[in-house]
């Protein structure tokens, strides 16, 4: 039963509250809900007050510490990113594709005059070029996987991670 000053028990303000009385005390104690003048005896209204102002600012802080902590996280991502580019542990994907192609082209131009060298016997001669066609395509073939692959993880959330590079 209420006081006629508005007071009653701690114990009944956690009840109220759905919270301990030590809690009703720790919110005393931060400045939560004020202070009685009696001992063991709360305000009603400035109980339920105080109780819905910490849960505020609970929240906020949650609220606050979690976009705080997105930042932290984005920063230290960037941070590790720049590291392994200097580090040589990771490349632009634009330099990987580019000296992928230089490459291929390399093997292209050496394989074209390797049947000239082998033998001067048209008919074996075609059936290398054949051979080295065949083998170009398949390479041809898994380069392009392997470029879109990388182009298709530009756009991926977790692009950059340790996996990626």
């Amino acid at each position: 039963m209420a006081e006629p000053s508005g007071l009653i028990p701690v114990g009944q303000a956690a009840r109220l509250l759905m919270i301990s009385e030590e809690r009703i005390r720790q919110l005393v104690k931060q400045g939560y809900v004020p202070r009685s003048d009696k001992r063991g005896y709360v305000q009603l209204v400035g109980s339920v007050q105080g109780y819905l102002r910490y849960l505020k600012d609970d929240e906020r802080r949650s609220a606050k510490s979690a976009a705080d902590s997105r930042v932290r996280d984005a920063r230290a991502l960037e941070i590790e990113l720049r590291i392994a580019e200097r580090t040589r542990d990771l490349i632009p994907i634009d330099d990987a594709l580019t000296d992928m192609a230089e490459l291929a082209g390399m093997v292209r131009s050496e394989l074209a005059g390797l049947p000239a060298r082998l033998t001067r016997i048209i008919d074996e001669r075609q059936k290398i070029e054949a051979e080295i066609d065949g083998v170009l395509s398949r390479l041809a073939e898994r380069a392009a996987q392997k470029a879109e692959g990388l182009e298709a993880g530009r756009s991926h959330p977790a692009a950059g991670t340790k996996a990626d590079a």
